[in-house]
């Protein structure tokens, strides 16, 4: 089965029916025909961004983080590097070009690559300049958003 299907079904079993664990889910799947492994799903789950949240009543399920959890979810130790050592972002592009200070840029590209962040397909640092690139113009817009957001 291809992923793009698999994952559709997976938001769409969650969105109907409180799932807390990855055995649940992958039950689930098995109801409707779907069969995956756990480190399958354990890959999907990261990539739609799924969490498990606790609901009114208490119950623990997966959710999915809509965009701006997942801005927060992912940013923690971002927000605080580019607070201590960004000094400017620019977007030209497809490319975000990250001013910082002396020795800084390195460090900061290992933090972005660790926040696996959407939009951000790789990075390259040196002295005190990183780039940061992404798939097309508008992944760029975004994720400079995103990041100038940071600064502020």
């Amino acid at each position: 089965m291809k992923k793009e299907l698999r994952q559709k079904k997976i938001l769409n079993l969650i969105s109907k029916k409180n799932i807390a664990t990855q055995l649940e889910l992958i039950d689930a799947l098995a109801e409707i025909g779907i069969k995956t492994t756990q480190a399958t799903l354990s890959r999907d789950i990261k990539e739609l961004h799924l969490v498990k949240k606790t609901d009114i009543t208490g119950e623990v399920a997966y959710r999915v983080l809509n965009a701006e959890e997942q801005v927060e979810y992912n940013s923690g130790p971002v927000r605080d590097i580019f607070k201590e050592s960004v000094n400017g972002i620019t977007q030209v592009q497809f490319i975000n070009i990250i001013q910082t200070d002396p020795n800084d840029a390195s460090r900061v590209a290992a933090v972005i690559d660790d926040a696996e962040i959407d939009g951000v397909k790789g990075t390259l640092a040196g002295y005190d300049t990183l780039v940061i690139f992404s798939a097309d113009a508008e992944a760029a817009e975004a994720l400079h958003q995103k990041l100038k957001s940071f600064l502020e």
